[in-house]
């Protein structure tokens, strides 16, 4: 179960780095928008993809399980 947090903290550390990113590069720069608060949207962007990764993980896990049974099941019906 540990290295399933890890796994899952992991991706979404990486996952929250590239969203960090696109919020600097869409945000900063922009005239009427605040850098210091665009620095921290970014950084919680990041804590909170690094913090909810291993339930996004579980989700995203069960979501390819139950895409791979309903083509099954459609798929059989088809056929029928």
């Amino acid at each position: 179960m540990s290295e399933f947090l890890w796994v899952g903290m992991t991706l979404g550390a990486v996952i929250g780095l590239l969203h960090m990113l696109h919020t600097f590069a869409t945000r900063l720069g922009r005239s009427g928008l605040s850098s210091v608060k665009t620095l921290w949207q970014g950084i919680w962007t990041w804590a909170l993809w690094t913090l909810f990764g291993a339930y996004l993980l579980v989700f995203w896990i069960l979501g390819l399980v139950s895409l791979g049974i309903s083509r099954v099941v459609h798929h059989a019906r088809g056929s029928a």
